[in-house]
């Protein structure tokens, strides 16, 4: 294969001017306002750690927010929070993700991936997410996400094989995954863990054939890629190998990069009843339903949202 060549560097000195903070609704309806690029530069949501040299993505710590509606109607805003997506997008490459810390914590529903647009042929967005966990789990989810028409295989990958069908209208939109469950195959690949050994890479190949994703522990990084000249053929077996009944090119296609944090909604709110550890009791009067004890807790304990953020070292792109 040819080598790689690099084509776009998300340093962190420069990291916030490749973005747009994208500050409308969110569309998985979390307990969350995203705000735009003012806003968070101004509160500190984002800004560059001269200390580590990093780029850091945060939400409020500081407010309550509890969960409502106005006399209209119209619901109270979630935590203020953020939402970054690439002005550049890519069709096909080699990204390297460097991160020291990925968000945590009950109510958190953090995700790094990349997002296409929708296209007139089929309106269902592509979309692969490379980072993506919930509450306190330990375990990183990888998923395609697409229109009808792509199923993956899960074979040659070190990842659990979760399901196999990308589309998104189906199985309530859960898309083809597999999880990062193996201590000794993937270790402290997510949440706490990650955290405590700061972190590592997550390395993703996109071709006409295959996506494929690996994850390196700090301290076990492949010199190629520390030395910014990554040779795939030294990665080993992926953690996700995404490849099968799928027309790739028909399905994925001028992606942007997206990292955000939100809390509750679709999936966060929905399990928060699975997650024993975290407060279901908050406030008494809040009406019984997962989302709704998700909402009132990230509302009203600012100083519990101290994990919930993003420090990453850099992004590259490589074609």
């Amino acid at each position: 294969a040819a080598a790689y060549r690099l084509v776009d560097d998300y340093a962190p000195s420069g990291f916030f001017d490749k973005f747009t903070f994208y500050d409308r609704y969110d569309p998985t309806y979390g307990h969350v306002k995203y705000v735009n690029r003012s806003v968070a530069l101004t509160n500190g949501y984002a800004y560059h750690s001269t200390t580590n040299n990093s780029a850091v993505i945060k939400p409020d710590t500081i407010n309550k927010w509890p969960p409502g509606n106005l006399p209209n109607g119209q619901f109270l805003p979630g935590r203020p929070s953020v939402r970054l997506e690439s002005f550049n997008t890519y069709y096909h490459g080699l990204f390297i993700f460097d991160a020291t810390h990925v968000p945590t914590g009950c109510g958190t529903w953090p995700a790094y991936w990349l997002l296409g647009p929708s296209w007139p042929a089929n309106g269902e967005i592509g979309k692969s997410y490379i980072i993506e966990g919930v509450h306190n789990s330990e375990t990183n989810t990888m998923s395609l996400h697409s229109s009808p028409n792509c199923s993956i295989m899960g074979s040659g990958q070190t990842g659990t094989f979760a399901t196999s069908d990308c589309d998104s209208s189906v199985n309530g939109n859960s898309g083809c995954g597999s999880e990062l469950r193996s201590a000794t195959a993937h270790p402290d690949n997510y949440g706490t863990p990650f955290n405590a050994n700061r972190g590592g890479v997550y390395a993703t190949e996109w071709t006409s054939n295959y996506i494929k994703h690996w994850f390196f522990p700090r301290g076990q990084i492949p010199a190629s890629i520390v030395s910014g000249n990554p040779d795939v053929s030294t990665f080993g077996v992926p953690a996700v190998n995404a490849q099968g009944a799928c027309n790739i090119d028909s399905h994925f296609r001028n992606m942007s990069i997206i990292i955000n944090i939100d809390f509750c909604g679709a999936w966060a709110g929905t399990v928060y009843d699975q997650w024993p550890t975290c407060p279901q009791d908050v406030p008494k009067d809040t009406s019984d339903t997962a989302i709704n004890r998700c909402a009132a807790f990230v509302g009203e304990y600012p100083e519990r949202m101290n994990e919930a953020y993003w420090e990453i070292n850099r992004i590259q792109v490589f074609q």
